[in-house]
């Protein structure tokens, strides 16, 4: 509003004045980092392990798995793999010494090798289901029992191989091996289905519930044998992941097929299946 003179007053200082772009820029800036910061400091993957996880944060299943792997190798005293192409799995196999170590040696309260006369009577009756009893491997080696609890999908085959070796060795006759499954029993926790969450993929777990309805017995292909459709080449032992799974490419440099395949089926692996 003019004054009597006629002059315009100037703007007072209650009026708020804007930042300059470039103050502006370097609070945001600052915000952004405190941010950051602050994420950075409750996403600590080492509380996966003790139960301290801060409340209302999340982890991925890669971040799991990896953390799983890290502690296997933690339990075995192996280095990680840097900068090399991954050949054989060396925690696995360092776990199945482990084991193999176990069924050979293990007592129980009156000095009998439990483990060792068991695999005379699985080779005896040429294959079979060998039963471990969880608590025993805890007595053993408590680490490599958690380790077990924690990676059972990967190390599943590794505990087949060790159960071939202790009942191959076990007997006199040494013919061909035979396949021998391990059945684990006593684990020191039941879960109920409605608890099964993805953090138990993967893991070793005890279900309890009540079986209201099955189906009949199917047979499960476990491992196949191809051959490919263009040249004939024989595939090595694919093992199945959860689904139908071909052989990537033909073993013939030449031929480089992907996808026409035929299932061999009397050289297979297959296993018994019920819903």
């Amino acid at each position: 509003m003019p004054t009597s003179s006629g002059a315009v007053p100037p703007l007072t200082s209650s009026i708020p004045m804007l930042e300059s772009e470039s103050s502006l820029r370097h609070r945001l800036n600052s915000d952004s980092q405190l941010q950051q910061e602050t994420q950075e400091g409750v996403s600590d993957l080492g509380t996966l392990n003790s139960g301290g996880k801060t409340p209302g944060s999340r982890t991925t299943t890669e971040e799991v798995q990896e953390e799983r792997a890290r502690r296997l190798r933690d339990t075995l005293g192996l280095l990680p793999r840097e900068g090399r192409a991954k050949v054989r799995d060396e925690a696995a196999e360092a776990f199945r010494v482990i084991f193999e170590t176990f069924l050979e040696t293990f007592e129980d309260d009156g000095g009998a090798r439990v483990y060792v006369e068991q695999a005379r009577r699985v080779r005896a009756d040429e294959g079979g289901v060998l039963s471990v009893d969880f608590a025993h491997v805890m007595r053993f080696d408590e680490r490599a029992a958690q380790a077990l609890l924690e990676n059972y999908l990967r190390l599943d085959a590794y505990l087949s191989h060790a159960a071939q070796r202790v009942v191959q060795r076990a007997s006199a006759d040494q013919s061909a091996p035979i396949k021998v499954s391990v059945a684990l029993f006593g684990l020191p926790a039941v879960h109920r289905v409605r608890e099964l969450r993805a953090d138990k993929i993967g893991t070793l777990a005890c279900i309890g519930g009540t079986v209201t309805r099955t189906t009949e017995v199917r047979p499960e292909l476990v491992a196949g044998i191809f051959r490919c459709g263009e040249c004939g080449t024989e595939s090595g032992s694919v093992a199945q992941q959860f689904r139908y799974t071909e052989p990537a490419v033909c073993e013939n440099g030449v031929c480089q097929n992907r996808t026409a395949w035929t299932l061999d089926v009397g050289r297979s692996e297959f296993a018994d299946w019920q819903r």
